[in-house]
Protein backbone atom coordinates (compact mmCIF):
# COMPACT_ATOMS: atom_id res chain seq x y z
CA UNK A 1 0.00 0.00 0.00
CA UNK A 2 1.50 3.29 -1.07
CA UNK A 3 1.46 6.37 1.16
CA UNK A 4 -0.33 9.23 -0.55
CA UNK A 5 1.63 12.45 -0.98
CA UNK A 6 0.33 15.51 0.69
CA UNK A 7 0.49 19.05 -0.60
CA UNK A 8 1.09 20.44 2.91
CA UNK A 9 4.84 20.10 2.65
CA UNK A 10 7.35 21.82 4.89
CA UNK A 11 8.22 25.30 3.53
CA UNK A 12 11.49 25.53 1.69
CA UNK A 13 13.73 27.36 4.12
CA UNK A 14 16.61 27.33 1.67
CA UNK A 15 14.95 29.98 -0.49
CA UNK A 16 15.68 33.44 0.93
CA UNK A 17 12.83 35.88 1.33
CA UNK A 18 12.80 39.09 -0.73
CA UNK A 19 13.80 41.08 2.36
CA UNK A 20 16.77 38.75 2.95
CA UNK A 21 17.82 38.99 -0.69
CA UNK A 22 17.89 42.79 -0.46
CA UNK A 23 20.42 42.60 2.39
CA UNK A 24 22.89 40.40 0.52
CA UNK A 25 24.70 43.22 -1.31
CA UNK A 26 25.14 45.56 1.67
CA UNK A 27 26.25 42.65 3.87
CA UNK A 28 28.86 41.63 1.28
CA UNK A 29 30.08 45.23 0.91
CA UNK A 30 30.40 45.69 4.67
CA UNK A 31 32.09 42.31 5.11
CA UNK A 32 34.62 42.96 2.33
CA UNK A 33 35.37 46.45 3.64
CA UNK A 34 35.72 45.22 7.22
CA UNK A 35 38.25 42.53 6.39
CA UNK A 36 40.25 44.80 4.08
CA UNK A 37 40.35 47.83 6.36
CA UNK A 38 40.99 45.80 9.50
CA UNK A 39 44.18 44.58 7.86
CA UNK A 40 45.05 48.00 6.38
CA UNK A 41 44.21 49.83 9.61
CA UNK A 42 46.54 47.63 11.63
CA UNK A 43 49.19 47.98 8.93
CA UNK A 44 48.96 51.79 9.01
CA UNK A 45 48.84 51.82 12.82
CA UNK A 46 52.25 50.11 12.86
CA UNK A 47 53.80 52.42 10.28
CA UNK A 48 52.93 50.63 7.04
CA UNK A 49 52.83 52.44 3.68
CA UNK A 50 49.84 53.84 1.81
CA UNK A 51 48.12 55.73 4.63
CA UNK A 52 45.49 57.83 2.76
CA UNK A 53 45.24 60.76 5.18
CA UNK A 54 47.58 63.70 5.80
CA UNK A 55 48.70 62.49 9.25
CA UNK A 56 49.17 66.04 10.52
CA UNK A 57 51.17 67.18 7.51
CA UNK A 58 50.14 69.95 5.12
CA UNK A 59 47.98 68.41 2.40
CA UNK A 60 44.68 68.44 0.54
CA UNK A 61 42.72 66.63 3.22
CA UNK A 62 40.10 68.25 5.43
CA UNK A 63 38.72 65.17 7.18
CA UNK A 64 38.65 64.65 10.93
CA UNK A 65 41.40 62.01 10.57
CA UNK A 66 43.87 64.20 8.69
CA UNK A 67 45.22 65.99 11.81
CA UNK A 68 45.86 62.65 13.56
CA UNK A 69 49.12 60.70 13.23
CA UNK A 70 48.99 57.57 11.12
CA UNK A 71 49.18 55.33 14.19
CA UNK A 72 46.04 56.86 15.70
CA UNK A 73 44.16 57.10 12.40
CA UNK A 74 44.98 53.52 11.48
CA UNK A 75 43.79 52.33 14.89
CA UNK A 76 40.50 54.22 14.47
CA UNK A 77 39.91 52.61 11.07
CA UNK A 78 40.76 49.16 12.46
CA UNK A 79 38.25 49.55 15.30
CA UNK A 80 35.54 50.77 12.91
CA UNK A 81 36.27 47.82 10.62
CA UNK A 82 36.06 45.38 13.53
CA UNK A 83 32.69 46.76 14.67
CA UNK A 84 31.40 46.78 11.09
CA UNK A 85 32.50 43.18 10.63
CA UNK A 86 30.49 42.16 13.69
CA UNK A 87 27.43 43.90 12.25
CA UNK A 88 27.92 42.09 8.94
CA UNK A 89 28.11 38.71 10.70
CA UNK A 90 24.91 39.41 12.65
CA UNK A 91 23.12 40.64 9.51
CA UNK A 92 24.20 37.54 7.58
CA UNK A 93 22.76 35.27 10.29
CA UNK A 94 19.40 37.05 10.42
CA UNK A 95 17.74 40.35 11.17
CA UNK A 96 19.68 42.81 13.31
CA UNK A 97 18.33 43.48 16.76
CA UNK A 98 17.70 47.08 17.76
CA UNK A 99 21.08 47.75 19.49
CA UNK A 100 23.01 46.29 16.55
CA UNK A 101 20.93 48.34 14.10
CA UNK A 102 21.69 51.52 16.06
CA UNK A 103 25.41 50.68 16.01
CA UNK A 104 25.21 50.14 12.24
CA UNK A 105 23.55 53.53 11.77
CA UNK A 106 26.05 55.37 13.97
CA UNK A 107 29.12 53.79 12.37
CA UNK A 108 27.61 54.11 8.89
CA UNK A 109 26.84 57.80 9.42
CA UNK A 110 30.39 58.33 10.64
CA UNK A 111 31.96 56.62 7.64
CA UNK A 112 29.65 58.08 5.00
CA UNK A 113 29.00 61.59 6.31
CA UNK A 114 31.17 62.72 9.23
CA UNK A 115 34.57 61.38 8.17
CA UNK A 116 34.81 62.42 4.46
CA UNK A 117 35.30 65.95 3.17
CA UNK A 118 34.38 67.98 0.10
CA UNK A 119 36.55 65.96 -2.29
CA UNK A 120 33.83 63.41 -3.02
CA UNK A 121 31.40 66.13 -4.02
CA UNK A 122 34.04 67.92 -6.07
CA UNK A 123 35.04 64.73 -7.85
CA UNK A 124 31.43 63.85 -8.65
CA UNK A 125 30.74 67.40 -9.86
CA UNK A 126 33.94 68.04 -11.78
CA UNK A 127 34.51 64.69 -13.48
CA UNK A 128 31.55 64.90 -15.91
CA UNK A 129 32.44 68.48 -16.85
CA UNK A 130 36.11 67.65 -17.30
CA UNK A 131 35.30 64.52 -19.31
CA UNK A 132 33.20 66.55 -21.73
CA UNK A 133 36.00 69.10 -21.91
CA UNK A 134 38.50 66.34 -22.67
CA UNK A 135 36.32 65.00 -25.49
CA UNK A 136 36.14 68.54 -26.88
CA UNK A 137 39.90 68.88 -26.68
CA UNK A 138 39.81 71.58 -24.00
CA UNK A 139 41.13 69.45 -21.16
CA UNK A 140 43.88 66.84 -21.09
CA UNK A 141 42.79 63.36 -20.05
CA UNK A 142 45.81 63.27 -17.75
CA UNK A 143 44.17 66.01 -15.67
CA UNK A 144 41.19 63.74 -15.05
CA UNK A 145 43.51 61.05 -13.72
CA UNK A 146 44.93 63.51 -11.19
CA UNK A 147 41.49 63.68 -9.52
CA UNK A 148 41.34 59.91 -8.97
CA UNK A 149 44.08 59.76 -6.35
CA UNK A 150 44.26 57.09 -3.65
CA UNK A 151 43.12 59.49 -0.87
CA UNK A 152 40.03 60.44 -2.91
CA UNK A 153 39.29 56.82 -3.84
CA UNK A 154 39.67 55.88 -0.17
CA UNK A 155 36.95 58.38 0.76
CA UNK A 156 34.65 56.88 -1.87
CA UNK A 157 35.27 53.42 -0.41
CA UNK A 158 34.52 54.66 3.11
CA UNK A 159 31.29 56.28 1.90
CA UNK A 160 30.21 53.07 0.13
CA UNK A 161 30.82 51.04 3.29
CA UNK A 162 29.01 53.63 5.40
CA UNK A 163 26.04 53.67 3.05
CA UNK A 164 25.80 49.88 3.24
CA UNK A 165 25.80 50.02 7.04
CA UNK A 166 23.11 52.71 6.96
CA UNK A 167 20.99 50.49 4.72
CA UNK A 168 21.29 47.55 7.11
CA UNK A 169 20.58 49.63 10.20
CA UNK A 170 17.76 51.85 8.93
CA UNK A 171 15.98 48.93 7.29
CA UNK A 172 15.68 47.22 10.67
CA UNK A 173 14.80 50.36 12.64
CA UNK A 174 12.20 51.62 10.16
CA UNK A 175 10.82 48.13 9.65
CA UNK A 176 9.99 47.88 13.33
CA UNK A 177 8.83 51.43 13.83
CA UNK A 178 5.18 50.48 14.15
CA UNK A 179 2.39 51.78 11.94
CA UNK A 180 3.85 53.00 8.62
CA UNK A 181 3.34 56.60 7.57
CA UNK A 182 0.30 57.16 5.38
CA UNK A 183 -0.05 58.77 1.98
CA UNK A 184 -1.00 62.24 3.28
CA UNK A 185 1.67 62.29 5.97
CA UNK A 186 4.40 61.20 3.57
CA UNK A 187 3.32 63.78 0.99
CA UNK A 188 3.29 66.55 3.59
CA UNK A 189 6.75 65.66 4.90
CA UNK A 190 8.04 65.32 1.36
CA UNK A 191 6.79 68.77 0.36
CA UNK A 192 8.48 70.47 3.31
CA UNK A 193 11.73 68.59 2.64
CA UNK A 194 11.66 69.32 -1.10
CA UNK A 195 11.06 73.02 -0.43
CA UNK A 196 14.24 73.13 1.64
CA UNK A 197 16.12 70.97 -0.86
CA UNK A 198 15.27 73.52 -3.56
CA UNK A 199 15.86 76.70 -1.54
CA UNK A 200 19.47 75.95 -0.55
CA UNK A 201 20.88 75.29 -4.05
CA UNK A 202 18.98 78.32 -5.35
CA UNK A 203 20.70 80.52 -2.75
CA UNK A 204 24.06 79.03 -3.73
CA UNK A 205 23.34 79.52 -7.44
CA UNK A 206 22.34 83.17 -6.99
CA UNK A 207 25.77 83.96 -5.57
CA UNK A 208 27.83 81.89 -8.02
CA UNK A 209 25.98 82.92 -11.18
CA UNK A 210 26.07 86.50 -9.98
CA UNK A 211 29.85 86.31 -9.71
CA UNK A 212 30.07 84.77 -13.16
CA UNK A 213 28.12 87.71 -14.56
CA UNK A 214 30.27 90.20 -12.72
CA UNK A 215 27.79 90.97 -9.92
CA UNK A 216 29.46 90.85 -6.46
CA UNK A 217 26.63 89.07 -4.63
CA UNK A 218 27.62 88.91 -0.98
CA UNK A 219 31.27 89.83 -1.65
CA UNK A 220 33.32 92.93 -2.33
CA UNK A 221 34.35 94.15 -5.78
CA UNK A 222 37.97 93.53 -4.89
CA UNK A 223 37.37 89.92 -3.94
CA UNK A 224 35.33 89.33 -7.12
CA UNK A 225 38.24 90.64 -9.20
CA UNK A 226 40.58 88.31 -7.29
CA UNK A 227 38.50 85.17 -7.99
CA UNK A 228 37.33 86.10 -11.50
CA UNK A 229 39.19 83.23 -13.14
CA UNK A 230 37.53 80.54 -11.02
CA UNK A 231 33.95 81.84 -11.09
CA UNK A 232 32.99 79.40 -13.92
CA UNK A 233 33.77 76.50 -11.58
CA UNK A 234 31.32 77.69 -8.96
CA UNK A 235 28.72 78.41 -11.62
CA UNK A 236 29.13 74.90 -13.01
CA UNK A 237 28.60 73.31 -9.60
CA UNK A 238 25.59 75.52 -8.93
CA UNK A 239 24.11 74.48 -12.29
CA UNK A 240 24.31 70.85 -11.18
CA UNK A 241 22.66 71.88 -7.91
CA UNK A 242 19.80 73.53 -9.79
CA UNK A 243 19.36 70.42 -11.92
CA UNK A 244 19.16 68.37 -8.74
CA UNK A 245 16.60 70.81 -7.34
CA UNK A 246 14.39 70.33 -10.40
CA UNK A 247 14.62 66.55 -10.03
CA UNK A 248 13.82 66.86 -6.31
CA UNK A 249 10.56 68.61 -7.17
CA UNK A 250 9.59 65.47 -9.06
CA UNK A 251 9.37 63.59 -5.76
CA UNK A 252 6.20 65.54 -4.93
CA UNK A 253 4.79 65.91 -8.44
CA UNK A 254 2.98 63.43 -10.72
CA UNK A 255 5.79 63.52 -13.31
CA UNK A 256 8.04 62.02 -10.64
CA UNK A 257 5.90 58.87 -10.58
CA UNK A 258 5.21 58.23 -14.26
CA UNK A 259 7.84 58.62 -16.98
CA UNK A 260 6.96 61.73 -19.05
CA UNK A 261 5.89 61.42 -22.69
CA UNK A 262 9.19 62.80 -23.98
CA UNK A 263 11.17 59.87 -22.50
CA UNK A 264 11.52 57.26 -25.28
CA UNK A 265 10.61 53.63 -24.57
CA UNK A 266 9.62 54.40 -20.97
CA UNK A 267 6.89 57.01 -21.48
CA UNK A 268 3.74 56.31 -19.49
CA UNK A 269 5.31 53.61 -17.34
CA UNK A 270 5.63 53.90 -13.54
CA UNK A 271 9.02 55.04 -12.35
CA UNK A 272 10.53 52.39 -10.03
CA UNK A 273 9.83 53.66 -6.53
CA UNK A 274 13.36 53.02 -5.29
CA UNK A 275 15.10 54.84 -8.13
CA UNK A 276 14.36 58.48 -7.14
CA UNK A 277 14.48 57.67 -3.43
CA UNK A 278 17.86 55.93 -3.51
CA UNK A 279 19.25 58.60 -5.86
CA UNK A 280 18.24 61.33 -3.40
CA UNK A 281 19.78 59.41 -0.50
CA UNK A 282 23.02 58.81 -2.41
CA UNK A 283 23.38 62.49 -3.33
CA UNK A 284 22.52 63.63 0.19
CA UNK A 285 25.62 61.94 1.67
CA UNK A 286 28.41 63.90 -0.08
CA UNK A 287 26.44 67.15 0.20
CA UNK A 288 26.01 66.71 3.96
CA UNK A 289 29.61 65.60 4.38
CA UNK A 290 30.95 68.63 2.47
CA UNK A 291 28.69 70.97 4.43
CA UNK A 292 29.82 69.57 7.77
CA UNK A 293 33.44 70.06 6.69
CA UNK A 294 32.75 73.73 5.93
CA UNK A 295 30.98 74.16 9.27
CA UNK A 296 33.95 72.60 11.11
CA UNK A 297 36.40 74.87 9.32
CA UNK A 298 34.33 77.98 9.99
CA UNK A 299 33.89 77.22 13.68
CA UNK A 300 37.61 76.51 14.10
CA UNK A 301 38.61 79.67 12.21
CA UNK A 302 40.41 77.78 9.43
CA UNK A 303 40.79 79.22 5.95
CA UNK A 304 37.86 78.45 3.63
CA UNK A 305 38.51 78.82 -0.06
CA UNK A 306 40.81 81.50 -1.52
CA UNK A 307 42.60 83.91 0.81
CA UNK A 308 40.18 86.49 2.11
CA UNK A 309 37.08 84.32 1.67
CA UNK A 310 36.46 84.13 5.42
CA UNK A 311 35.71 87.85 5.46
CA UNK A 312 33.23 87.66 2.56
CA UNK A 313 29.72 86.61 3.63
CA UNK A 314 28.68 85.28 0.23
CA UNK A 315 31.81 83.15 -0.01
CA UNK A 316 31.04 80.99 3.03
CA UNK A 317 27.44 81.41 4.20
CA UNK A 318 25.75 79.31 1.44
CA UNK A 319 27.98 76.34 2.29
CA UNK A 320 26.83 76.51 5.92
CA UNK A 321 23.38 75.50 4.65
CA UNK A 322 24.59 72.37 2.90
CA UNK A 323 23.98 70.02 5.87
CA UNK A 324 20.33 71.15 5.80
CA UNK A 325 20.26 70.54 2.04
CA UNK A 326 21.59 67.01 2.44
CA UNK A 327 19.22 66.20 5.29
CA UNK A 328 16.27 67.56 3.30
CA UNK A 329 17.16 65.36 0.33
CA UNK A 330 17.34 62.30 2.56
CA UNK A 331 13.95 63.05 4.14
CA UNK A 332 12.42 63.76 0.74
CA UNK A 333 13.70 60.44 -0.60
CA UNK A 334 12.36 58.46 2.36
CA UNK A 335 9.01 60.27 2.21
CA UNK A 336 8.75 59.55 -1.52
CA UNK A 337 9.43 55.86 -0.93
CA UNK A 338 6.90 55.67 1.90
CA UNK A 339 4.24 57.42 -0.17
CA UNK A 340 4.76 55.25 -3.24
CA UNK A 341 4.49 52.11 -1.13
CA UNK A 342 0.95 53.05 -0.15
CA UNK A 343 -0.02 52.16 -3.72
CA UNK A 344 -1.50 55.57 -4.52
CA UNK A 345 -0.44 58.08 -7.13
CA UNK A 346 -0.63 61.86 -6.96
CA UNK A 347 -2.68 61.89 -10.18
CA UNK A 348 -6.20 62.06 -8.63
CA UNK A 349 -5.13 59.59 -5.92
CA UNK A 350 -5.58 56.59 -8.21
CA UNK A 351 -4.27 53.24 -7.02
CA UNK A 352 -1.85 50.96 -8.85
CA UNK A 353 -3.49 47.87 -7.43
Amino acid sequence: MSIPRTTNSIPDRTTPSPARRRTVVPVLVVAAWSVTYLILGLLWAFGGPGYPFDAGRAGMGNTILDPLPAAAGGAVLAVLALVSGAVAVLAARGSLNRPAAVVAIVVGFGLAVVLPDVRILMTAGYLPVMFVGALAGQVEFAMIATMLTWPSVNLLILMAAGLSLLVLGTREVLGGAGRPIGFAGALRAGRYAVALAVAVPVVYAVTRFGWLLGVPVGISDEFLAYIAEITPIGAGLSALGLLGAILAVGMVRPWGEIWPRWVPLLRGRPIPERFPAYAALAVSLPITSAGLMYVRKKLSGEQMGPPGANAELGAWLPEMLWPLWGAALAVAGLAYLARRRTGRYLDHGRSRR
